[in-house]
């Protein structure tokens, strides 16, 4: 039975904030929005999601290349550095990594995140506007579920088993996200994702499938 609190508003994040920073990535991106900002933000990341084609082949290739690194660099690297090939811009898995540590509301910005920032405002041209947002909090979701989901899937291995049996398993038995937050009569409460890995409602992850291509692609690498 779907929970009604999922479709609740998230918690509020600032919105006046300098243009360019960590706090402006939070307020303009899809997953942190308003209800009537949310819709217009979400297609933006759809619609960078809709070329995407041959994930799970770019995956495994570019996790074979890699493959004598340290696999915690690999799962949180390749996702990132693949979706960036596909977004036309080079590898900026490091600068996405070092603001993923702050992009939640509930995390403090550092001084690094917010020159990985500009860094990253420069690489997808320049503009401060909606489009760079949508961009470039998709590569930081990227970055930091699907790294934890291949790090649970990777421990959860048993023989034999392929990657598209393993990420299933992983997600009905230990999903790598649990809880959400949302935002009813004005306090935050904590909803439990643990049978909707990828949420639900409005805010249901839109890049579900492109995740569990490049996971597999990773597994595909790693396992064989």
């Amino acid at each position: 039975m779907e929970n009604p609190l999922i479709e609740a508003p998230v918690p509020p994040v600032p919105q006046e904030v300098e243009p360019g920073g960590v706090g402006w990535l939070r307020a303009k991106v899809a997953r942190f929005s308003r209800p009537e900002d949310h819709a217009r933000r979400r297609a933006l990341v759809l619609a960078e999601l809709a070329s995407m084609g041959s994930l799970r082949d770019k995956a495994f290739t570019l996790t074979r290349e890699l493959q004598d690194g340290e696999v915690d660099r690999i799962s949180w690297t390749v996702p990132v550095a693949v979706l960036s090939a596909e977004l036309g811009l080079p590898d900026v898995s490091r600068d996405i990594a070092t603001v993923s540590g702050s992009y939640h509301p509930q995390t403090e910005i550092t001084d690094d995140a917010e020159e990985a920032m500009r860094r990253l405002i420069e690489r997808c041209g320049g503009d401060v506007d909606e489009r760079t947002a949508a961009r470039i909090g998709l590569l930081v979701q990227a970055c930091d579920a699907t790294a934890r989901l291949l790090g649970k899937a990777l421990a959860a291995h048993r023989s034999g088993e392929d990657a598209e049996s393993l990420l299933d398993r992983v997600l009905r038995e230990d999903p790598p996200v649990r809880l959400t937050r949302r935002w009813v009569g004005g306090e935050v409460v904590e909803v439990d994702l643990s049978d909707r890995p990828f949420g639900a409602g409005p805010k249901r992850c839109p890049g579900e499938a492109q995740a569990l291509r490049v996971a597999a692609g990773i597994l595909d690498a790693l396992l064989c």
